[in-house]
Order: structure tokens, then sequence, then C-alpha cells
């Protein structure tokens, strides 16, 4: 796909590391005049000659931004993680420009590769994020995500792994969990047990996974 003037193109880049990116991403972010994104994203682009804009993580923010690059006549492209069609920053900026603005290159969602690192089927898991979410809907999502038989969940910065599993042990102490971190990247990590056996071990990081199964699922 093509960066085109008068549209934005958002660019799905996976869990974060160089070898999950699709070939369409590479080739979106090849024909940009303007790039923009977190950092961390921008890096996976060495190569690329467009200007480089650090945006943040707010909707409105990175749509006035990149608003005002379209208008100049540029092409511009916006760097998300994972898919842009799960929990991304790609909704809302999509809802602020108008879906006719906008063309997507979908990206690997860090839950599918959790999913794959397990061995396990996706099409039946429930899928929850604790971005930005207020205290009373963060204790909805608990509430629901432990009522089903597979569920994953998006960290965040405020509901840390360590925070969902303290939160989960009255509901859930005796479901399997499986945390993931840095998922893509060198530094990937995971770590299973029962909540009640992760409570309190650690605290984790706002970017990574929690996936809850049955104990005999993973079994199979």
């Amino acid at each position: 796909m093509k960066p085109e003037r008068g549209r934005l193109t958002i660019v799905g880049c996976g869990p974060g590391g160089a070898e999950y990116l699709t070939r369409q991403a590479l080739s979106a972010v090849a024909g940009a005049e303007v790039l923009c994104g977190p950092r961390f994203l921008l890096d996976l682009f060495p190569e690329a000659g467009a200007e480089r804009v650090v945006t943040g993580a707010g909707a409105r923010q990175v749509a006035g931004l990149v608003r005002s690059r379209m208008e100049e006549g540029s092409r511009v492209v916006l760097l998300v993680t994972g898919d842009p069609g799960l929990h991304s920053l790609a909704g809302p900026v999509t809802r602020l420009l108008g879906r006719e603005r906008v063309q997507v290159v979908p990206g690997i969602s860090s839950l599918q590769l959790a999913f794959a690192r397990l061995g396990l089927p996706w099409e039946n898991a429930r899928i929850f994020s604790l971005h930005g979410v207020s205290g009373e809907e963060a204790r909805l999502v608990l509430g629901a995500l432990a009522a089903v038989s597979t569920a994953a969940v998006l960290c965040s910065p405020v509901w840390t792994p360590g925070k969902i599993l303290g939160a989960l042990r009255d509901t859930a102490g005796q479901r399997e969990v499986h945390v993931f971190w840095d998922l893509g990247r060198p530094t990937e990590g995971r770590m299973t047990g029962t909540v009640d056996e992760l409570a309190g071990r650690f605290e984790g990081s706002g970017r990574s996974v929690l996936v809850l199964t049955e104990a005999e699922e993973s079994d199979e």
C-alpha cells in the first residue's frame, strides 16, 4: 500500500520487533514523506528517508498534528503498535479525522503472538484492555474476565500485571495465568502459574499481556 496525499496511512507495526513487520508496512513507510509515531516505533525503520515526528499517546494531539501535515500536501504515515484494529490509537484518530481520510495497513497483534507462544487457538478468547479506563470500568473488566474460560488482557501503566493479579485473587485465584512482557523483542519473557502463585511476586510493566486460561486447556 502506498501513502496518498490527503489521506493518512496508519501502519500496524506488530508487537515491536522488526521481524514482525509486514511487507506492506515496509512499503508504506518507504513511500512516506512524514513519518509519525512513538520513538521506539520510528526506530524500527532506520533506513526511512521521511521526516520523523515523535508523537505522544493523546489521540487529539496526534490527529491535529497529522491533519496539519496532510493539509500541507504531505504523504503522512502514522505508526501504531500491534494491529490498528485492536485497542489501538488508530481507532480514536480515525474517528477524529473521518474514515474516508484514512487507509490502514494491518499488523500482528501482541495477542496473536502470545497465543502462538502458548500453542493455543484464540478464536474463542475474550479480549480486554485496561488502557485509559476509570476505576469503575476496571472493576467491570476484572469481573468479566474472571468469568470467561479464556481471557486476554492488554495491561497498562496503571493496570500492571501485578495489580491485575492482586485484584483477581478472590475471584480467580486457582485459574492458570500466563504473563508475557516485551513480546517479539530480545528481552521477551513469560511467567506461568496460578493467579495465587504469581500475585505479589512481581509488578511487571504496562506493556505486558496477560492470558487467563483454564488449567486443563494448556495441557491438551
